[in-house]
């Protein structure tokens, strides 16, 4: 069975990191992956490097008023992934899908789409609405987003057509990156015997950082022993948050205490060099960071924010999105306690091995793609995956 992805996302990962999971164990399985990426990028590069076969283009959307150029590159793809004998068109993130469905026209394929963002129902009608551009599969990243998102594709997509496909974290390649503690945190002034709260991400008004900030502020004056670390820098557009949130830190005077690291790539280490992870968005569809913080065994603190909660389960603490002094009670809790910290991040790590692993959502995507493609034989890896042995 032969697979073409189609990605926007050029990082090593974010959308990208069950990306390479499902590459990783599709191959294992007797799938054949092939990739379109829209940008040149750390991704591209791993993809040259595991030698996948993939291609770089910007994909664009179809624009009645300027058709050409999606068709033009269209059919660039279309005649790419056809020599390659593609199978099936999977969208690792809807931003695509608009470009598939003009793809699908010159490469007539079975299309999935992953949803990995909360859609409007305006952009699912105009994307998905006529038969011809109905996917046929859509898949959730969580049963929260799918509920979340249920009016914006009620009678567009089919009840049938819709699975919960949850995203994860591959404990075998990610988790172990702890020996670079010490040496991070003499890189950012952070003493050994800190206790340090971070948190990660693109910085985005709907992260409300500037809630992280302000639990932090009066923890960290009032105990010495607290740092706060933010990882992550402006998507283009919020370069303004950004700065402002940079004034919000410099007002704070803590200095090195509370203090941005930007973009991190490869951004495990970051997490192995904090004590404790705190998501203040105030809306995910699934919370990456979160899992991917779990997975290095950090205790959490967070908004329910959307899916977050299902996310977390009972393995930290959640309140209620934007009760920030609940918020500021969990951390402060977590804090004082090393023995419940220790033990909520045990339980972190047991959550993503048992809930979000990889494994387990590519068996499920696996038979997805078996039923698009019934008439076509199994290989013996296949029908080992399948069976779950």
């Amino acid at each position: 069975m032969k697979v073409l992805y189609l990605t926007n996302n050029p990082n090593l990962g974010s959308t990208a990191r069950i990306l390479q999971s499902w590459i990783r164990w599709g191959r294992e399985a007797g799938i054949e992956p092939v990739v379109v990426g829209q940008k040149q990028g750390d991704f591209t590069e791993w993809l040259r490097e595991q030698e996948v076969p993939h291609l770089v283009d910007p994909m664009p959307w179809p624009d009645k008023r300027r058709p050409i150029p999606s068709l033009w590159h269209a059919l660039r793809v279309a005649r790419w992934a056809g020599r390659r004998g593609v199978q099936i068109i999977h969208c690792n993130e809807h931003d695509v899908y608009p470009f598939a469905t003009f793809l699908r026209r010159m490469l007539p394929r079975p299309l999935v789409c992953h949803v990995r963002f909360a859609i409007a129902r305006d952009f699912t009608k105009w994307a998905m609405g006529a038969a011809r551009r109905c996917p046929d599969a859509l898949l959730w990243t969580s049963h929260q987003q799918r509920q979340d998102c249920r009016e914006a594709v009620e009678g567009v997509v089919p009840e049938q057509r819709q699975h919960v496909v949850r995203l994860g974290i591959d404990l075998d390649t990610f988790g172990g990156m702890s020996d670079q503690r010490q040496e991070l945190r003499r890189k950012w002034n952070i003493a050994d015997d800190a206790i340090v709260v971070g948190t990660a991400g693109a910085l985005r008004p709907r992260k409300r950082i500037e809630d992280f900030i302000e639990i932090v502020e009066p923890l960290a004056k009032s105990n010495p022993q607290v740092a706060g670390l933010i990882a992550g820098d402006a998507m283009p557009g919020d370069e303004a948050y950004r700065d402002e949130l940079n004034r919000a830190i410099e007002a704070t005077g803590l200095g090195h205490r509370l203090q941005c690291v930007g973009h991190l790539e490869p951004v495990e280490p970051f997490y192995h060099a904090c004590d404790i992870f705190v998501s203040t968005s105030e809306y995910e569809t699934f919370g990456n960071s979160v899992c991917e913080a779990m997975a290095c065994g950090l205790p959490v603190v967070a908004y329910s924010g959307g899916s977050v909660a299902e996310v977390v389960g009972d393995s930290g603490i959640v309140v209620p999105t934007k009760d920030t002094p609940g918020l500021q009670q969990a951390l402060a809790s977590l804090v004082q306690d090393p023995e419940r910290r220790a033990e909520l991040g045990r339980q972190s790590r047991r959550r993503v091995e048992t809930c979000f692993n990889p494994a387990a959502s590519f068996a499920q995507l696996l038979e997805i793609y078996q039923t698009l493609l019934p008439d076509t034989p199994l290989t013996q890896q296949t029908a080992h995956v399948l069976s779950g042995n």
